[in-house]
């Protein structure tokens, strides 16, 4: 344990309650309301399309998204609070093994949801509830949300793993970095670049990226475990 982690175990096992859970209650509800936004920003810029079509196809796509960030939040969840029982026992390998697997767990099961929807893409599409008219639109957006998949749900995985570390700031940047960088991306590629919602679905993608890679970095700051693939274990 280095003086970052030990400094963090003192605080969080020595500090009042209270502190402590406005401390993480705080920027936990923040990045829980900043994540629910990224749908609404693209119906939003979407629907200046004035497209009843377009705006149709964001909404049943909003089913695919809400499965990805259950995915998400499940091993993100599940691995986060084994990791806390696990650090306030002062198991580190233990922690570092459960941090590792849970990361690498949710972003196979997202490279799996990817794969089997794009293939199937049309078939899901359909079944989601979108009409002949609407397909088009909806099978536009939904290539580039499952493209990035893995990084979306991967993103919330570490958003809570951060979080149960006594992280939740890191994990609220992160976040909050993506959600900006969609609302400067959208009307770029919807608008300026004329992508309609294939442009949406394309902005979301790559601002997932980068808050994908900004939690990944977080790992390393402030005495957080890091994710390493050695790690990583079934068993």
């Amino acid at each position: 344990m280095n003086d970052k982690q030990e400094a963090k175990f003192q605080e969080l096992t020595g500090r009042p309650v209270g502190h402590l859970v406005c401390k993480m209650a705080v920027p936990t509800i923040i990045s829980m309301m900043v994540t629910a936004c990224y749908n609404m920003v693209d119906t939003y810029f979407v629907g200046q399309l004035h497209s009843n079509s377009a705006t149709g196809a964001v909404g049943v796509v909003f089913s695919l998204m809400a499965i990805i960030m259950a995915t998400g939040l499940f091993f993100g969840q599940g691995s986060g609070n084994a990791i806390s029982r696990a650090l306030g026992e002062q198991r580190q390998e233990e922690a570092s093994h459960l941090l590792s697997t849970g990361f690498f767990c949710c972003f196979g099961v997202g490279v799996v949801i990817a794969v089997v929807g794009l293939i199937f893409m049309e078939d899901l599409a359909r079944l989601l509830g979108a009409t002949e008219t609407i397909l088009p639109h909806a099978c536009g957006y939904m290539q580039y949300i499952l493209i990035g998949t893995p990084f979306m749900a991967a993103s919330l995985t570490l958003n809570n793993q951060l979080r149960f570390q006594g992280s939740p700031k890191n994990g609220m940047f992160g976040i909050m970095a993506g959600a900006l960088i969609n609302i400067v991306l959208d009307p770029i590629f919807i608008f300026a670049l004329d992508m309609g919602t294939a442009g949406a679905g394309l902005a979301t993608m790559l601002s997932q990226f980068c808050s994908f890679c900004i939690l990944l970095y977080g790992c390393t700051r402030g005495g957080n475990l890091p994710i390493r693939f050695r790690d990583f274990a079934l068993t």
